[in-house]
């Protein structure tokens, strides 16, 4: 069984957790860029096919609000993850730890924050100190105007479908 940060990962599939996938697919943390990149591919040109630069979650850290830039899966035209196929992931065993760890059910209230350090490179929490090449990756995408709108933008678009 999969487990990130100690956590087993989800497997509800309820059309509430369907609509992330039409919508907001989940973030990567950087153990993902291990199991998504294929061996021996170049992980730049596959991440110019696969994923998109998003402007991140919101965080508060005392009085100081900031952004932490985070990597989602590419969107298809109308708007879903480009892994959806026929109502399914098509990548269900490696998919990113924000679809994989997270569903309609309440989440454990570390489960995110151990994700968003390991995003920001907090050694205790990158097991696989991939951080710097998911940071490439992002400004990569960054700079060639690959990104996904804020995810409170996309909620709000979201909410509007329920």
């Amino acid at each position: 069984m999969r487990t990130e940060f100690g956590f087993p990962r989800t497997e509800c599939g309820c059309r509430g957790c369907r609509l992330n996938c039409e919508h907001m697919p989940g973030m990567l943390i950087p153990a993902d860029l291990l199991r998504m990149i294929p061996t021996g591919a170049d992980p730049f040109d596959w991440s110019e096919h696969n994923l998109l630069a998003s402007p991140g979650a919101l965080v508060q850290k005392g009085s100081e609000r900031f952004r932490i830039p985070t990597l989602v899966p590419a969107k298809k035209p109308d708007g879903s993850c480009i892994h959806l196929q026929d109502g399914r992931c098509a990548i269900h065993p490696v998919a990113p730890f924000g679809c994989a760890h997270f569903d309609c059910r309440p989440e454990h209230p570390k489960l995110s924050t151990m994700g968003l350090l390991s995003i920001m490179g907090v050694e205790a929490y990158d097991q696989t100190h991939q951080a710097p090449l998911y940071h490439a990756i992002w400004q990569y995408l960054s700079d060639r105007g690959k990104t996904q709108n804020p995810p409170e933008v996309v909620r709000q678009r979201m909410a509007a479908c329920l």
